[in-house]
């Protein structure tokens, strides 16, 4: 296991708590927290001294024969201030507790937003992955956090108030108890120190089971689960990752169980000498019996609260590694968000331009693009085919900016498209991706992505698209749930119906490029016909480029580009590429065969109808 490297330091425990102090100070309601937390923490560290101070009192009151009005005093302040405390108690930490919420919510909506801008190939790292989760722990425990350095601020002022009492009994006592904490708080950030190391490893365990529960519990996998018999690899793997998981956590355990070992060590030498002093003392003349039991109710405190002290310290030192997480996680630069300040425009006479663009994926050997050259114009609609891993979604992803080249440059209108704003540009595209996703909203909310949107404008989008018939026949429209899974309610769309969903998304948006990567792969032909005719009307004078395996929809293209190996290796139009007998003749031709009534028949250089449209990949 790789080796830690030690940040408990003083200084460095500082700077952290300043980090997240600060992060919490910042808020309004982070104010009103620190402070309140603050002093109640105080009065319910004060008042338990006040508890051990004054039976002692009593007793060498009665000791003495005098029966003054101060007994009734003592016993009124041992009476009353529970139940005044109580009271204080009750309205102080609902108000916390509120606060506490409204903290949560503001410090989750923040991390959330800043999610959201990571750069896509970041986001999109595993390891990346593993750190956000974790940072994720430690913006929870943000509150926590300040808790426990309210507690260790209240555990100082306990100290100093202890110290000088028990300080007048024998200074030596209290060196002694110091000398034994001290061992014991070394002892502990050895041992913490251990723990976090074993924690890292169970994060990424995590992260792995988190796989396997979410295959066995989603409704998705259910069919093939049975279908394929999958019950015995995926339980079977399950049960091999717990296994793997539960000798780390009992390892862990056991290295936890060495803290409590220490501290009852310490304690026991501790106690057999304050109590063989205190007694001594009271034999000896030098001590009243009812400052004995003040003595040692303090050194006892005193003890307890050095203790608390160093533990505090050392857990509040143990959080550095997590907070040193978040800070490098906060850390990690959005280049793409943060790149670029132009106002990018465009129309018909727009061009974009691939200039010696060659791309490989963060960690990979292998170019998905290499020296690519591309030119679309403004009003162009171009259909890119080519076989599986040829480069086509790859382009897409360079062209909107979710990835940034390794050599070469993308221009808008003759601009490095790293220099528009990163929001701004990607305004102009409305795409839709062959990985397209389902979000837990209404069917409306799905299509427009908004709270408040247009109806007559998502009625003609829907009509469009095909999507009439299923809002009607949902019980509440848009407003029905989608997925069964946020409500019984709700509806299931199907492989088609989730397609169109899509389509819907990107044409209420609209855009001045349309992207769209495989859109149609789960409709049936004729649906399929019916969305590019619609589709092909909505987009006149616009830009789209389309990524297909179905050479029936080339007919919706002014341009077809063949791809191969991360390159342009044919250009032109559909007549054009046929009757030149390259690839694309040899593609098309594939395709076209499954069409005829006699497979043998040569092709011709017209492409088959969209209503005729294959499945068949190539």
């Amino acid at each position: 296991m790789k080796k830690t490297k030690d940040i408990q330091t003083f200084l460095q425990t500082i700077d952290f708590s300043k980090f997240i102090l600060k992060r919490v100070w910042h808020e309004k309601a982070g104010k009103k927290y620190i402070c309140i937390k603050l002093f109640i923490t105080l009065v319910n560290t004060i008042i338990p001294l006040v508890y051990s101070i004054i039976p002692g009192l009593i007793v060498n009151e009665l000791l003495d024969g005098a029966y003054s009005d101060v007994l009734i005093v003592y016993v009124a302040i041992l009476s009353l201030s529970p139940v005044l405390l109580a009271f204080l108690n009750n309205i102080l930490d609902s108000l916390l507790y509120k606060l506490r919420l409204d903290l949560e919510l503001i410090f989750a909506i923040q991390f959330q937003k800043y999610i959201t801008i990571m750069d896509y190939e970041t986001i999109e790292n595993p390891d990346i992955q593993i750190k956000k989760d974790r940072a994720q722990i430690t913006i929870d425990n943000t509150i926590v956090l300040i808790d426990k350095y309210v507690g260790f601020f209240a555990s100082i002022i306990k100290i100093i108030v202890i110290f000088s009492i028990i300080a007048t009994l024998n200074i030596g006592i209290v060196a002694l108890i110091m000398i034994l904490l001290c061992i014991n708080s070394l002892l502990t950030k050895k041992v913490n120190q251990k723990m976090y190391q074993i924690g890292l490893e169970l994060s990424k365990h995590d992260r792995g089971l988190w796989g396997i529960i979410y295959m066995l519990e989603q409704p998705c996998y259910a069919k093939e689960i049975r279908l394929f018999n999958l019950s015995t690899l995926l339980t079977g793997e399950y049960g091999k990752r717990i296994k793997a998981k539960n000798k780390l956590e009992i390892r862990q355990f056991k290295i936890g169980r060495k803290i409590g070992i220490y501290g009852a060590l310490g304690n026991f030498v501790q106690q057999v000498l304050v109590y063989s002093y205190a007694i001594s003392s009271v034999l000896a003349g030098k001590l009243a019996l009812g400052s004995m039991t003040i003595y040692i109710g303090m050194i006892s405190q005193f003890s307890g609260s050095i203790k608390s002290l160093f533990d505090g310290y050392l857990n509040i030192a143990k959080d550095n590694y997590n907070i040193q997480e978040l800070k490098d996680f906060l850390n990690i630069p959005c280049v793409q968000y943060r790149s670029g300040d132009k106002t990018p425009s465009f129309d018909k006479d727009s061009i974009i331009e691939f200039r010696n663009v060659s791309f490989k994926y963060p960690g990979s050997n292998n170019y998905a693009l290499k020296d690519f050259n591309l030119t679309i114009r403004g009003n162009e609609k171009l259909c890119i085919v080519g076989c599986n891993g040829a480069g086509k979604s790859t382009f897409i992803k360079l062209l909107a900016r979710l990835y940034m080249v390794d050599k070469g440059e993308i221009l808008l209108n003759g601009t490095n498209i790293n220099e528009y704003d990163y929001t701004e540009y990607q305004r102009l595209f409305a795409p839709v991706f062959q990985d397209y996703v389902r979000y837990y909203f209404s069917l409306g909310t799905n299509i427009v992505l908004a709270s408040q949107f247009d109806k007559d404008k998502l009625d003609k989008i829907c009509q469009e698209c095909g999507l009439t018939d299923l809002v009607n026949k949902l019980p509440k429209g848009y407003d029905t749930q989608v997925d069964k899974f946020i409500d019984e309610e709700g509806f299931e769309p199907s492989g088609g119906e989730d397609q169109r969903i899509a389509i819907a998304r990107a044409c209420y948006k609209g855009g001045e490029i349309y992207l769209l990567d495989e859109p149609t792969a789960a409709i049936d032909p004729m649906a399929e016909y019916e969305i590019y005719t619609q589709f092909n009307n909505m987009t006149k004078n616009k830009c789209a480029i389309l990524i297909t395996h179905r050479l029936s929809t080339v007919q919706l293209a002014d341009k077809v580009a063949v791809f191969d190996n991360g390159s342009v290796v044919e250009y032109g139009t559909h007549k054009e590429l046929y009757e030149k007998g390259g690839m694309y003749t040899e593609m098309f031709d594939k395709q076209a065969q499954f069409y005829r009534d006699d497979p043998n028949d040569a092709a011709g250089p017209e492409a088959p109808s969209q209503g005729a449209a294959a499945d068949t990949q190539v």
